[in-house]
């Protein structure tokens, strides 16, 4: 069997809708999921470059969401690199529709340095320079 990433765009955009107002809220509880799932499974983490290793592992082996993602984290700033996502499809039908867009990468992205480097973490952007499915999120590290 094969993915349909024309299922994925559409299942996420309807659940978006159906959520309604709720869908912020749970966005956030669907990322924070994403990180203690990764986050238990982790074991220690001794600083911001096994982190951004073992994090980007997770994403790419155990979510495959993208075709390609990499992690960059030093005591500053912290970024993903996104490329071939198929929750931005599922986000530009909500965009053309005049619809707030919902990522629970971004979410699980900060839940999991909080809760394994323990820093407070600060969302600087999602710069989006290509096609639909490209994305750079940044963040900076309190």
């Amino acid at each position: 069997m094969t993915t349909s990433l024309n299922f994925f765009k559409q299942y996420h955009s309807t659940v978006i809708k159906a959520l309604g107002e709720d869908a912020k809220k749970v966005n956030a509880k669907v990322g924070s999921i994403f990180a203690d799932n990764w986050a238990d499974k982790a074991g220690d983490i001794k600083n911001q470059g096994e982190f951004a290793k073992s994090f980007e592992n997770y994403l790419k082996k155990d979510l495959e969401f993208a075709k390609y993602v990499k992690i960059n984290c030093d005591e500053k700033n912290y970024t993903l690199d996104i490329k071939g996502c198929a929750i931005c499809h599922g986000n530009e039908i909500l965009r053309k529709e005049g619809m707030a867009t919902a990522c629970p990468i971004v979410q699980a992205a900060k839940y999991a340095a909080v809760k394994k480097i323990g820093r407070n973490v600060i969302t600087k952007g999602v710069d989006k320079p290509g096609t639909v499915g490209e994305c750079n999120i940044k963040f900076e590290l309190e």
